[in-house]
């Protein structure tokens, strides 16, 4: 799945998309060892991540 600019994101046609990799990329966490904690503060960088890019789209307007 290639990413898309945030200005033409269709939420509504995406999510089944999201969803599904996210509960592939669990499992597959999961059947690896991780702990749900490790999930927790893996998942808790993402959107650390996302929220630094989105500061800076801010700030760059």
């Amino acid at each position: 799945m290639q990413p898309t600019p945030t200005s033409s994101i269709d939420i509504s046609s995406d999510a089944k998309g999201v969803q599904i990799l996210a509960r592939s990329l669990f499992r597959e966490m999961r059947q690896q060892g991780y702990s749900k904690e490790q999930i927790i503060g893996l998942s808790t960088q993402l959107i650390a991540l996302v929220h630094e890019d989105l500061q800076k789209s801010i700030a760059a307007e």
